[in-house]
Protein backbone atom coordinates (compact mmCIF):
# COMPACT_ATOMS: atom_id res chain seq x y z
CA UNK A 1 0.00 0.00 0.00
CA UNK A 2 2.83 2.49 0.98
CA UNK A 3 4.33 1.08 -2.71
CA UNK A 4 0.84 2.33 -4.67
CA UNK A 5 0.82 6.01 -2.47
CA UNK A 6 4.50 6.76 -3.65
CA UNK A 7 4.04 5.54 -6.91
CA UNK A 8 0.85 8.15 -7.01
CA UNK A 9 3.38 11.06 -6.00
CA UNK A 10 6.13 10.01 -8.37
CA UNK A 11 3.25 10.31 -11.29
CA UNK A 12 1.92 13.68 -10.18
CA UNK A 13 3.46 16.76 -11.55
CA UNK A 14 1.36 19.65 -9.93
CA UNK A 15 -1.66 20.73 -11.83
CA UNK A 16 -0.95 24.93 -11.01
CA UNK A 17 -2.35 26.73 -9.95
CA UNK A 18 -4.61 24.96 -7.70
CA UNK A 19 -3.47 25.43 -4.36
CA UNK A 20 -4.58 22.14 -2.54
CA UNK A 21 -2.46 19.60 -2.08
CA UNK A 22 -5.19 17.14 -1.65
CA UNK A 23 -6.68 18.02 -4.88
CA UNK A 24 -3.33 17.68 -6.21
CA UNK A 25 -2.53 14.35 -5.14
CA UNK A 26 -6.11 13.23 -6.40
CA UNK A 27 -5.26 14.59 -9.90
CA UNK A 28 -3.24 11.83 -10.52
CA UNK A 29 -4.44 7.84 -10.67
CA UNK A 30 -2.52 4.75 -11.56
CA UNK A 31 -4.55 2.44 -13.63
CA UNK A 32 -3.50 -0.38 -16.05
CA UNK A 33 -2.83 2.45 -18.81
CA UNK A 34 -0.86 4.99 -16.43
CA UNK A 35 -0.60 8.44 -17.08
CA UNK A 36 1.02 11.67 -15.47
CA UNK A 37 -1.09 14.69 -14.88
CA UNK A 38 1.31 17.62 -15.89
CA UNK A 39 1.36 21.14 -15.36
CA UNK A 40 0.27 23.68 -18.14
CA UNK A 41 -1.70 26.84 -18.68
CA UNK A 42 -4.42 26.27 -21.13
CA UNK A 43 -5.93 28.21 -24.54
CA UNK A 44 -8.77 28.56 -27.17
CA UNK A 45 -12.08 26.81 -26.86
CA UNK A 46 -15.17 28.35 -28.18
CA UNK A 47 -18.19 26.35 -26.89
CA UNK A 48 -20.94 25.27 -29.73
CA UNK A 49 -24.32 26.16 -29.08
CA UNK A 50 -24.54 21.94 -29.18
CA UNK A 51 -22.31 21.93 -26.52
CA UNK A 52 -24.12 24.02 -23.93
CA UNK A 53 -27.46 21.63 -24.97
CA UNK A 54 -25.16 18.50 -24.01
CA UNK A 55 -24.55 20.61 -20.25
CA UNK A 56 -28.28 21.42 -19.81
CA UNK A 57 -29.37 17.57 -20.52
CA UNK A 58 -26.09 15.84 -18.28
CA UNK A 59 -26.63 18.31 -14.41
CA UNK A 60 -28.09 14.98 -12.75
CA UNK A 61 -27.41 12.29 -14.71
CA UNK A 62 -26.77 9.20 -11.44
CA UNK A 63 -23.39 8.47 -11.93
CA UNK A 64 -22.61 4.71 -13.51
CA UNK A 65 -20.45 2.11 -11.98
CA UNK A 66 -17.50 3.09 -13.30
CA UNK A 67 -17.35 6.35 -12.25
CA UNK A 68 -18.27 5.48 -8.82
CA UNK A 69 -15.34 3.03 -8.33
CA UNK A 70 -13.14 6.16 -9.73
CA UNK A 71 -14.59 8.14 -6.32
CA UNK A 72 -14.34 4.79 -4.20
CA UNK A 73 -10.79 5.16 -5.42
CA UNK A 74 -10.14 8.64 -4.34
CA UNK A 75 -11.72 7.70 -0.59
CA UNK A 76 -8.77 4.56 -0.66
CA UNK A 77 -6.25 7.40 -1.86
CA UNK A 78 -7.40 9.56 1.02
CA UNK A 79 -6.90 6.76 3.72
CA UNK A 80 -3.68 5.69 2.39
CA UNK A 81 -2.32 9.51 2.59
CA UNK A 82 -3.57 9.64 6.31
CA UNK A 83 -1.77 6.22 6.95
CA UNK A 84 1.16 7.74 5.65
CA UNK A 85 0.94 10.69 8.02
CA UNK A 86 0.60 13.32 4.86
CA UNK A 87 -2.21 14.42 6.49
CA UNK A 88 -4.50 14.21 9.59
CA UNK A 89 -7.75 14.19 7.82
CA UNK A 90 -8.23 14.29 3.92
CA UNK A 91 -11.61 14.65 2.29
CA UNK A 92 -14.18 11.52 1.41
CA UNK A 93 -16.47 11.61 -1.13
CA UNK A 94 -20.05 10.33 -0.67
CA UNK A 95 -20.23 7.84 -3.48
CA UNK A 96 -23.64 7.47 -3.23
CA UNK A 97 -24.47 10.94 -4.09
CA UNK A 98 -22.05 10.35 -6.90
CA UNK A 99 -24.02 12.30 -10.37
CA UNK A 100 -23.06 13.95 -13.62
CA UNK A 101 -22.39 17.94 -13.88
CA UNK A 102 -21.52 19.13 -16.83
CA UNK A 103 -20.61 17.17 -20.41
CA UNK A 104 -18.69 19.18 -23.11
CA UNK A 105 -17.74 17.78 -26.60
CA UNK A 106 -14.39 17.75 -27.35
CA UNK A 107 -11.99 16.67 -30.38
CA UNK A 108 -11.75 13.19 -28.57
CA UNK A 109 -15.59 12.80 -28.00
CA UNK A 110 -18.02 13.69 -25.21
CA UNK A 111 -15.47 15.17 -21.90
CA UNK A 112 -18.08 14.84 -18.34
CA UNK A 113 -17.28 16.22 -15.22
CA UNK A 114 -19.15 14.54 -12.17
CA UNK A 115 -19.28 15.74 -8.33
CA UNK A 116 -19.99 14.07 -5.08
CA UNK A 117 -20.13 16.18 -1.64
CA UNK A 118 -17.50 15.55 0.88
CA UNK A 119 -17.47 14.87 4.45
CA UNK A 120 -15.96 18.60 5.13
CA UNK A 121 -18.94 20.13 3.53
CA UNK A 122 -17.09 20.80 -0.08
CA UNK A 123 -17.79 18.20 -2.93
CA UNK A 124 -15.07 15.99 -5.21
CA UNK A 125 -14.88 15.58 -8.30
CA UNK A 126 -13.73 13.42 -11.44
CA UNK A 127 -13.39 14.15 -15.05
CA UNK A 128 -13.60 11.21 -17.86
CA UNK A 129 -14.56 10.82 -21.83
CA UNK A 130 -17.50 9.27 -22.17
CA UNK A 131 -15.92 7.12 -25.05
CA UNK A 132 -13.33 5.45 -23.12
CA UNK A 133 -13.93 1.98 -21.95
CA UNK A 134 -13.47 1.08 -18.18
CA UNK A 135 -10.44 -0.22 -16.97
CA UNK A 136 -10.08 -3.69 -16.06
CA UNK A 137 -10.45 -2.77 -12.17
CA UNK A 138 -14.32 -1.45 -13.19
CA UNK A 139 -12.87 2.52 -12.54
CA UNK A 140 -13.24 4.50 -16.01
CA UNK A 141 -9.86 6.56 -17.07
CA UNK A 142 -9.55 10.30 -16.11
CA UNK A 143 -8.61 12.12 -12.89
CA UNK A 144 -10.19 13.43 -10.13
CA UNK A 145 -9.57 15.39 -6.41
CA UNK A 146 -11.28 17.12 -3.34
CA UNK A 147 -10.82 20.25 -3.04
CA UNK A 148 -11.06 22.27 0.27
CA UNK A 149 -14.42 23.97 1.29
CA UNK A 150 -12.37 26.52 2.34
CA UNK A 151 -12.07 28.85 -0.49
CA UNK A 152 -8.52 30.66 -1.64
CA UNK A 153 -8.51 34.46 -1.62
CA UNK A 154 -9.54 34.43 -5.20
CA UNK A 155 -12.92 32.61 -4.41
CA UNK A 156 -11.71 30.31 -7.95
CA UNK A 157 -9.32 27.26 -7.34
CA UNK A 158 -9.03 26.29 -10.62
CA UNK A 159 -6.22 24.34 -12.79
CA UNK A 160 -5.29 22.26 -15.93
CA UNK A 161 -4.11 18.86 -17.24
CA UNK A 162 -2.72 16.91 -19.90
CA UNK A 163 -2.83 12.74 -19.76
CA UNK A 164 -1.23 10.50 -21.98
CA UNK A 165 -4.36 8.91 -22.92
CA UNK A 166 -5.79 12.46 -25.10
CA UNK A 167 -2.53 14.05 -25.86
CA UNK A 168 -4.00 16.52 -27.66
CA UNK A 169 -5.73 18.25 -25.12
CA UNK A 170 -5.45 20.09 -21.96
CA UNK A 171 -8.81 20.69 -19.66
CA UNK A 172 -8.97 23.15 -17.64
CA UNK A 173 -11.59 22.66 -14.58
CA UNK A 174 -12.22 24.23 -11.06
CA UNK A 175 -14.63 25.47 -8.22
CA UNK A 176 -16.35 28.98 -8.15
CA UNK A 177 -16.93 29.50 -3.80
CA UNK A 178 -19.44 32.40 -4.44
CA UNK A 179 -22.67 32.68 -6.46
CA UNK A 180 -21.77 32.67 -9.99
CA UNK A 181 -23.33 32.39 -13.41
CA UNK A 182 -20.30 31.80 -15.95
CA UNK A 183 -16.89 31.61 -16.26
CA UNK A 184 -14.55 33.58 -18.74
CA UNK A 185 -11.35 32.44 -19.52
CA UNK A 186 -8.47 35.20 -20.64
CA UNK A 187 -5.94 34.31 -23.19
CA UNK A 188 -2.22 35.03 -23.13
CA UNK A 189 -3.23 37.03 -26.65
CA UNK A 190 -5.91 38.80 -24.97
CA UNK A 191 -8.85 36.91 -26.72
CA UNK A 192 -12.01 35.51 -24.01
CA UNK A 193 -14.00 32.05 -23.53
CA UNK A 194 -16.64 31.29 -21.97
CA UNK A 195 -17.11 28.09 -20.21
CA UNK A 196 -20.13 26.40 -18.67
CA UNK A 197 -20.19 26.98 -14.76
CA UNK A 198 -22.74 24.16 -13.17
CA UNK A 199 -23.07 23.75 -9.44
CA UNK A 200 -20.03 26.29 -8.83
CA UNK A 201 -18.40 24.15 -11.26
CA UNK A 202 -16.68 24.53 -14.61
CA UNK A 203 -14.99 22.78 -17.38
CA UNK A 204 -13.45 23.23 -20.95
CA UNK A 205 -11.31 21.29 -23.54
CA UNK A 206 -8.46 23.60 -25.03
CA UNK A 207 -5.60 23.01 -27.25
CA UNK A 208 -2.29 21.75 -26.07
CA UNK A 209 -0.12 24.44 -25.47
CA UNK A 210 -1.98 27.33 -24.75
CA UNK A 211 -2.09 29.39 -21.93
CA UNK A 212 -4.71 31.43 -19.94
CA UNK A 213 -3.66 34.58 -18.03
CA UNK A 214 -6.98 34.96 -16.11
CA UNK A 215 -10.35 33.52 -15.00
CA UNK A 216 -12.92 35.70 -14.82
CA UNK A 217 -16.59 34.63 -12.90
CA UNK A 218 -19.87 36.62 -13.33
CA UNK A 219 -23.44 36.79 -11.89
CA UNK A 220 -26.86 36.63 -13.66
CA UNK A 221 -26.49 40.90 -14.32
CA UNK A 222 -23.00 40.45 -15.68
CA UNK A 223 -21.30 41.50 -12.36
CA UNK A 224 -17.20 40.29 -11.98
CA UNK A 225 -17.91 38.59 -8.24
CA UNK A 226 -14.43 36.48 -8.43
CA UNK A 227 -11.20 36.44 -10.35
CA UNK A 228 -7.81 34.38 -9.99
CA UNK A 229 -5.03 35.04 -12.23
CA UNK A 230 -2.35 32.40 -13.44
CA UNK A 231 -0.06 33.49 -10.86
CA UNK A 232 -2.15 34.02 -7.67
CA UNK A 233 -4.26 30.63 -8.73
Amino acid sequence: MDAYLDGLLDELVTAEPREAWSDVLHRARRSRRRYMALAALVGALVLAPAAWAAVNAFEGTPAPPAISEDFTQLNSMADLAVQQGIAAKWPHADVSKAHGVIEIQTADGPEDVWTAPSDEGGQCYFIDWANDPPEQDGSQYGFGGCPPAIPPASNISWGAAWIAGHPDLVTVDGNVYVDASTVQVTLDDGSTVTLPLVEHVFLGSLPKGSVVDKVTAFDAAGNVVARATAAAG
